[in-house]
């Protein structure tokens, strides 16, 4: 009852033989979530990763824990934005050492964002739908009240209680605390058998694992993987196009919305040089994608020039760069509203959708393995990352194109 597909072949004889009650498939933030639930459920879990950890969306990734806010927008707080309102109260105990997983080696950037609107009619009905729409609303401040750069802008500041994190540093804090559990190598093969899966993987040992449950957790690598394992889980990219200042700025945190969209979104870090670095997102990110780089490079800057009319960029450096959303196939293309796991056998592919929603994520698939487990502890032969955890890096680390403007 297998089906097999091999990229590669490896010898059943000349393999390391691990068995294992579940195998996860990828080291972002969806698989190092999982791993660590099914560790700490008892669970006799590996992971195994052919890329630094969190390469791709994870360590794209702006690092909001969405509250709702973003999806409550038109006036309504649907399944997305009560789910994302959930999770982001767990990770709120999580960041504190509680909800049974310790995070506080976490790095914080904010507790809290700021929203605003654009100068326009459309901004204040979008402004409206968030205070009416959430059931922990954001709360309006005094002019007074507002951080330096926000004076330039007219009408409503909101303060929203909605974290950003580092989120490189969270997947160190869990790949150090699993690193024994944690390998450097490809899948070649996923075979299902009657009570399992056995999976090849190359690396600088090969190995052969006999797992019960296997989790595919590799973002855009799922529709490899599943191909593997015979599951073919219909996947679709989301194409967006993220903006990157850095330069003598104050550190920003928040989301400048018109109407029912975010027409910007801003996230800060600090470079070594002391300089600061904003991440920009939201609409502009959907729409740079029809553009070329140089195009939108002005357009970009234009936004968020009118978003912060009373910041000054001049002698900032401007890039940007190119990144795919993964996830669960949609008919009309648009985001899912909701985590995404889904059994076929004794594989499950899996997409958190929103950073903010893989603890939710990794609690459901730890409950269904746990139902399959036949609690074998995995063998020594696994190795661990022998050259200790690497991490992907950041991209304002690594992406900054050729086309680097200087703003006037």
């Amino acid at each position: 009852m297998g089906v097999s597909t091999h990229t590669a072949s490896i010898s059943s004889m000349s393999a390391a033989q691990i068995s294992a009650d579940a195998l996860v498939i990828g080291g972002g933030v969806a698989g190092l979530f999982i791993l660590d639930a099914l560790v700490e459920s008892g669970v006799g879990a590996l992971l195994v990763d052919a890329h630094p950890l969190g390469t791709g969306q994870t360590t794209n990734s702006q690092g909001i824990l969405h509250a709702g806010v973003k999806y409550a927008l038109a006036g309504s707080a649907g399944d997305d934005a009560v789910e994302a309102s959930e999770a982001a109260a767990l990770w709120s105990e999580m960041l504190r050492g509680g909800a049974g997983n310790d995070l506080r080696g976490v790095r914080v950037l904010t507790d809290h964002c700021w929203l605003w609107r654009s100068a326009s009619w459309a901004g204040v009905a979008g402004m409206l739908g968030a205070r009416l729409a959430l059931r922990t609303a954001p709360v309006a401040v005094a002019d007074h009240e507002r951080p330096e750069w926000l004076r330039g802008v007219k009408g409503d500041v909101l303060k929203l209680g909605e974290t950003v994190i580092d989120p490189r540093s969270m997947l160190q804090v869990l790949a150090v605390r699993h690193a024994a559990r944690i390998v450097r190598g490809d899948v070649q093969s996923i075979e299902r058998l009657a009570n399992g899966a056995s999976i090849a993987i190359s690396g600088t040992q090969e190995y052969r694992v006999s797992a019960s449950s296997v989790i595919l957790a590799a973002g855009a690598g799922n529709e490899r993987f599943s191909e593997l394992a015979g599951a073919s889980e219909p996947m679709q990219r989301r194409p967006l196009r993220q903006l990157m200042i850095r330069g003598s700025l104050p550190m920003v945190f928040g989301h400048c919305i018109d109407g029912a969209r975010t027409r910007v979104t801003i996230t800060s870090d600090r470079m070594p040089d002391d300089s600061v670095v904003w991440h920009v997102g939201g609409q502009i990110a959907e729409d740079g994608v029809r553009m070329e780089a140089s195009d939108f490079l002005r357009y970009g800057l234009a936004e968020v020039a009118s978003a912060l009319p009373g910041v000054p960029l001049g002698g900032c450096e401007v890039g940007e760069y190119a990144v795919d959303r993964a996830e669960p196939r949609t008919s009309d293309g648009r985001r899912p509203p909701r985590a995404f796991a889904k059994w076929n056998g004794p594989c499950c592919t899996v997409w958190p959708i929103k950073l903010v929603l893989a603890p939710l994520l990794a609690k459901a698939v730890c409950a269904h393995v746990r139902g399959r487990s036949s609690s074998r502890a995995p063998t020594n032969g696994w190795g661990g990352l022998r050259d200790g955890v690497k991490m992907a890096e950041r991209p304002w680390e690594s992406q900054w194109n050729s086309q680097r403007v200087e703003t006037r």
